[in-house]
């Protein structure tokens, strides 16, 4: 594991994110290009880790020498009507349900969790690889066609107690950002509440 200092993105941009495996998608991140620009435009402190592709915990425990408390996984969700919703919560907690679609103004049985191929069509992102910055990064959170919600970011309360940083995705597998946990709820613009046990 190596960290990537700040500077131009190294990916090729695609025109399109059609016919495109898991794999190819998260080797050709127009994400990861717009959220590295995001956080270096920002000047917040940041770090960018290079590891092997991880896209679970249990990846991470193999893979990563993070301590894994202080992962911050972001889950992908989707309203009933349409919304997208990402949870980013500590990686070592799970999401309570019901206290996730009451701050997403939903009733529990109006949201689910999007499959891995509804994750690549809808975010243009491998899963693994989605992080609370996405939205703010590619303009998905200032709202959808058909005036429609913009991606609603949650940041879990106890996300935010994580210090001194926190480690989360950055659009590929193979990258980590590192950086504080109130940085990234800035960045992202993201909700704060409880929604994890």
């Amino acid at each position: 594991m190596k960290a990537v200092p700040a500077g131009p993105p190294i990916d090729p941009l695609i025109d399109s994110a059609a016919d495109l495996d898991i794999d190819t998608a998260a080797e050709a991140s127009p994400a990861f290009a717009a959220m590295l620009a995001l956080v270096a435009a920002d000047g917040a402190a940041f770090t960018v880790h290079e590891h092997p592709p991880t896209r679970t915990m249990d990846e991470a425990r193999e893979n990563l020498r993070f301590d894994l408390a202080r992962i911050v996984k972001t889950i992908a969700f989707a309203t009933r009507a349409g919304r997208l919703v990402l949870a980013a919560l500590r990686g070592t907690r799970r999401v309570d349900y019901a206290r996730l679609a009451a701050l997403a103004g939903v009733n529990r049985k109006d949201i689910a969790a999007l499959s891995p191929a509804e994750v690549l069509a809808r975010l243009g992102v491998a899963p693994g690889s989605v992080s609370p910055l996405l939205p703010a990064a590619m303009g998905m959170d200032k709202g959808m066609d058909k005036g429609m919600e913009g991606v609603l970011t949650l940041l879990d309360d106890d996300a935010l107690t994580i210090a001194p940083t926190a480690y989360c995705g950055l659009g590929r597998p193979d990258r980590t950002l590192e950086m504080t946990p109130q940085e990234l709820a800035r960045l992202a613009g993201a909700a704060t509440g409880a929604f994890s046990r």
